[in-house]
C-alpha cells in the first residue's frame, strides 16, 4: 500500500454509487461511538500536559461516561466505545460496566498516540497491549480501531496492513477532510484491499460544501451546525440506506474546561460550541436509530 488516493488499491468504492456497502433492502441503522478518554488527552500539547503528569490530574471520564450511558440507555441505543488503553487500565471498572450494558469495546491506543509519528513495530506493540488489556477485563478482544486524532492517512496508510494482520475487522480512522486526513477518501462504509484480506472502515460523517467538505459528525463541527440542518442531511443519507457515524467524547459532557494555555486552534476544538452537546446529542437520540458497529456490520 503505497498511498490512500488510489481507488483501485482501496476496493474502488465511491461515495454515492453502487459500490455502496449498505443492503438496498435493510433498514438503516445509524452509528454512535465514543472516544473514551480523559479531558488532558489531547495530542499535541504535551509541554502543557505531559504523560508522566496524567496520574495526578483529576480524572473526570468516569462521570462523565455516567452521562452518556444514561442518555444511551434512554435512548435504547447500543454504542462502540473506542478505549483508550490508559482508561482500560485506571479505570478497568468502567470498562466492564459499558461491555455489561451491551455497548461494544473498541481500541483506541494507548496512550493517545498519533499513529503517524510511530514506527510499524511501534504501533504493532501497542495494538498487542491493548488487544492483551481489553481481553482480560471483558473476557473479548476488540475488532475496531480508531487512531488518535484520525491519524491514519496518507502518512500512515502501512498501518492499515497491521490492523488486518492483527486481527481487525475495521478501522474507524480515515477522516474525509483536509488536513486530517484526504477528501479524497470515501464518505461512506467501504472496504480497504489488504495482502491478509478485507480491512471494513467507516468514516464520520461530513457533508459537501462549495468550501470543501465539512466535519459534521462530531466536535466542533456537530456541534455548531444547526440541527435542521444536520437531521435533513442524516435523513437524505438514511433515504440513499447510507448509515451516519457520529462520535463524541466523555469531556464534552462535564468535567474540567479549563484552556490550561492551550493554543486557539485546539480550545476551538475543544470548546467551540460546547454547549451544544448534550442538545444535539439527545436530539438526535430522539430521531435516529443508532447502533454499534459491530453490530451494524454483522449484517454483511
Amino acid at each position: 500500500m503505497n498511498g490512500l488516493n488510489n481507488g483501485s488499491a482501496w476496493g474502488g468504492t465511491t461515495d454515492d454509487g453502487p459500490g455502496s456497502a449498505c443492503d438496498k433492502g435493510m433498514s438503516v441503522l445509524n452509528l454512535l461511538t465514543v472516544d473514551l478518554e480523559d479531558w488532558f488527552h489531547i495530542c499535541e500539547v504535551e509541554n502543557l500536559l505531559p504523560r508522566e503528569k496524567w496520574n495526578s490530574f483529576p480524572s473526570t471520564v468516569v462521570a462523565d461516561t455516567e452521562k452518556l450511558l444514561t442518555l444511551f440507555a434512554q435512548a435504547s441505543s447500543q454504542a462502540t466505545f473506542f478505549v483508550l488503553g490508559y482508561i482500560a487500565d485506571n479505570h478497568p471498572e468502567l470498562i466492564k460496566r459499558i461491555h455489561d450494558m451491551g455497548h461494544e469495546i473498541g481500541y483506541h491506543g494507548w496512550d493517545h498516540e498519533l499513529v503517524y509519528n510511530l514506527s510499524p513495530r511501534e504501533f504493532r506493540q501497542i495494538l498487542r497491549k491493548g488487544i492483551d488489556c481489553i481481553g482480560k477485563l471483558i473476557d473479548k478482544r476488540p475488532v475496531g480501531f480508531r487512531a488518535p486524532q484520525w491519524s491514519i492517512n496518507d502518512r500512515s496508510s502501512w498501518a492499515l496492513e497491521i490492523l488486518a494482520e492483527e486481527g481487525f475487522v475495521y478501522d474507524s480512522s480515515l477522516a474525509p477532510l483536509k488536513i486530517i486526513g484526504n477528501e479524497s477518501y470515501p464518505r461512506i462504509p467501504w472496504k480497504i484491499e489488504t495482502t491478509t484480506g478485507y480491512l471494513w472502515e467507516l468514516p464520520p460523517l461530513t457533508l459537501k460544501t462549495p468550501f470543501g467538505h465539512y466535519p459534521a459528525g462530531g466536535s466542533w463541527g456537530l456541534r455548531l451546525l444547526p440541527y435542521p440542518v444536520l437531521r435533513h442531511r442524516v435523513r437524505g443519507f438514511n433515504r440513499r440506506q447510507l448509515p451516519t457515524l457520529f462520535y463524541f467524547h466523555p469531556r464534552e459532557f462535564g468535567g474540567n474546561k479549563g484552556s490550561i494555555g492551550l493554543p486557539p486552534s485546539k480550545k476551538f476544538a475543544l470548546y467551540g460550541g460546547i454547549w451544544g452537546s448534550e442538545s444535539q446529542l439527545i436530539k438526535l437520540l430522539a430521531d435516529f436509530p443508532f447502533t454499534s458497529i459491530e453490530n451494524y456490520l454483522s449484517k454483511f
